[in-house]
């Protein structure tokens, strides 16, 4: 083999072992936001169903991987927070939609050792599953459950327009919080005028 010139072959391999170390790092957090992100959709899930139980279980191994996953790309491999991005705006979503159905609020980026953008974008995304579960309550003819997330999805929508983003795309999330909004007031009205009919046909009766 000829012999190289300008790069010591030990010094190469030492770069090789250290790329081979990042690699099995980026596979073992990949790993782990998989895992967050499986999670989150289980919780999201459980609570609609109403199954607390489940929804408590997961919750708890989500925090525990949650903060592995962010000290790990925050303070030791920075260059995997991209890769992180995702897991910690779908954990968001799932504390958002869990602390909203048991403490009746919606906790701050503080509470929950989250970045800001990960936690306004998750925040927005928790929207749609208060729909969710709206209309799952609907369907069972709870329509005050259905006003308080119409109560709470304005709010939202109200302060995430006045942080008056810049960036696109989560300009785009702040009009998908208000086209989630819009469709639960058409529900709603739609549900206030079935009751009304039926109410005036029992009467008629």
């Amino acid at each position: 083999m000829k012999k190289w010139k300008y790069l010591n072959k030990d010094y190469i391999e030492s770069l090789k072992q250290t790329f081979r170390t990042l690699e099995d790092k980026r596979d073992e957090l990949m790993q782990i936001g998989r895992t967050i992100n499986k999670n989150s959709k289980t919780i999201i899930y459980s609570l609609i169903r109403d199954d607390w139980e489940e929804a408590e279980k997961y919750i708890k191994e989500n925090r525990e991987l949650v903060k592995q996953l962010y000290e790990e790309v925050t303070k030791k491999y920075p260059q995997y927070y991209n890769s992180a991005f995702i897991p910690l705006q779908e954990f968001v979503e799932a504390e958002v939609v869990y602390h909203y159905l048991k403490e009746g609020r919606i906790p701050t980026h503080e509470e929950l050792g989250i970045p800001e953008e990960a936690y306004v974008t998750g925040l927005m995304d928790a929207a749609g599953e208060l729909l969710r579960k709206a209309v799952e309550e609907m369907i069972k003819d709870n329509l005050d459950f259905a006003l308080k997330v119409r109560e709470i999805l304005e709010e939202i929508y109200l302060a995430m327009l006045s942080l008056n983003f810049k960036n696109f795309e989560y300009r785009k999330k702040v009009d998908y919080v208000g086209g989630v909004l819009n469709r639960l007031i058409d529900y709603i009205f739609q549900k206030q005028t079935r009751r009304g009919e039926s109410l005036k046909e029992s009467k008629e009766v």
